[in-house]
């Protein structure tokens, strides 16, 4: 329910944030703070998921949804043309779930990182 609103699905955990917190969390953009300090301001508080999106030009009809959605501005529309920018890009999955014609795909990308397995945390 919380993907087809669009809210962003992180994890916090106690070792990234001085040891006191950890938590689940699925927030709009406009409400988490974790995307503020990142898009706002710069601070590097959330790690990428290990995925990026990628449009499949094939699909996209440019209807613009995905570049509303962005929580992290990884995408935006030039005319008839969606463009992703993979340094802003964090991998969360909110414009796959938005995009009416499934033009948005993640993809596994080395250069982002590991992909975290929370089953190893236990």
């Amino acid at each position: 329910m919380e993907h087809e609103r669009g809210h962003l699905h992180s994890a916090w955990f106690k070792d990234a944030c001085l040891d006191r917190f950890y938590t689940l969390c699925n927030c709009c953009k406009c409400c988490c703070g974790g995307v503020e300090a990142m898009v706002k301001y710069g601070s590097p508080v959330m790690a990428s998921s290990g995925y990026v999106a990628q449009v499949d030009k094939t699909l996209c009809t440019a209807c613009g949804v995905c570049v509303d959605a962005c929580p992290f501005g990884a995408l935006s529309q030039d005319g008839e043309v969606i463009v992703h920018y993979w340094e802003k890009c964090m991998g969360c999955g909110v414009c796959t779930g938005q995009c009416p014609t499934e033009g948005i795909a993640l993809v596994r990308d080395e250069r982002k990182g590991i992909p975290m397995d929370v089953r190893l945390l236990i």
